[in-house]
C-alpha cells in the first residue's frame, strides 16, 4: 500500500525525523532529540506536532446541524457555533461506534469533523451524501505545552488568545486558517488547520518562535 504523506513531509525529513507508517500515512515518530526529550518539552515548554494524518470531513448547509445531531452521541447545541466538542459518531444502520471524533463548529452552517486517520473514509460513509473529505487540502499543526500561547502571541496574537475548545477563523501573514483550542496532550494549546500550500511557512514561523518539533511517539506518551 502506498502511504500518504503530509504537506510537511519534506520538512520532517530535512530535520532528520524517524518516519513510520501510521494509519496509512508516513509520519514522524520522533526527531533526533528523541521521544523522551520531546515529551518533556511539551510538559515544560511548547512543541509543534504535525497531525495532518487526522482527517477533516466537512459538512455544510442549513441542514448540517440536524444531520450531525442525528449521528452523534453528544449534543452540539450545548456548545454552539465557534466551539469544539468531543463526541462519538454512530453507524446509521446499527448504532455501533464508527469513531471517536472532535467536531469543530466553525460557523452557523459549517462543521469540520476530525476523525482518526484510519477511519476517515468510514466517517465519510457514515455521514453520507454531502460529507466532503477535505483532508488533502490542509495541514494540521498542533501547538501544545504550557508556553504555547506565550510563544505564539508575538507572531499571531489572535490565535494565542483563543479559549479552550473555542474555534475561530483567523489569518496569519495573509493566510486564512482555522484555529481551535484543542489538543490531546493534557497541556494547554491549539490546533491550526492551514492550507497545505502554506504549511511549511507556518511551521517555520512557529519553530523560529521557540516551538520544538515533536513526533507522534511523544504525542502518544503525553495522552
Amino acid at each position: 500500500m502506498t502511504l500518504r504523506t503530509s504537506p510537511l513531509d519534506a520538512v520532517h525529513r530535512s530535520l532528520g525525523a524517524k518516519m513510520v507508517p501510521f494509519g496509512g500515512w508516513d509520519m514522524p515518530l520522533s526527531y533526533p532529540t528523541g521521544t523522551l526529550a520531546e515529551h518533556r518539552a511539551c510538559r515544560s515548554g511548547a512543541v509543534a506536532f504535525d497531525v495532518s494524518h487526522l482527517g477533516t470531513v466537512r459538512i455544510t448547509g442549513p441542514d448540517a446541524l440536524d444531520r450531525l445531531q442525528s449521528a452523534l452521541t453528544n449534543d452540539l447545541n450545548k456548545v454552539g457555533p465557534g466551539r469544539a466538542q468531543y463526541t462519538h459518531l454512530l453507524d446509521p444502520d446499527d448504532a455501533s461506534v464508527v469513531d471517536d471524533i472532535i467536531v469543530w463548529w466553525v460557523d452557523d452552517d459549517t462543521f469540520d469533523v476530525m476523525p482518526n486517520a484510519s477511519n476517515t473514509s468510514g466517517v465519510v460513509g457514515a455521514l453520507g451524501e454531502g460529507a466532503v473529505d477535505v483532508t488533502a487540502e490542509r495541514a494540521v499543526i498542533a501547538l501544545q505545552g504550557p508556553a504555547a500561547r506565550r510563544l505564539l502571541h508575538p507572531i499571531w496574537p489572535e490565535a494565542a488568545a483563543i479559549g479552550r475548545f473555542h474555534v475561530v477563523r483567523s489569518e496569519w501573514d495573509g493566510i486564512a486558517c482555522t484555529v481551535a483550542g484543542t489538543g490531546y496532550t493534557g497541556e494547554d494549546g491549539l490546533e491550526v488547520a492551514v492550507p497545505a500550500a502554506d504549511a511549511e511557512r507556518l511551521w517555520a514561523a512557529v519553530v523560529e518562535a521557540g516551538f520544538e518539533p515533536a513526533g507522534l511517539g511523544a504525542r502518544d506518551t503525553l495522552r
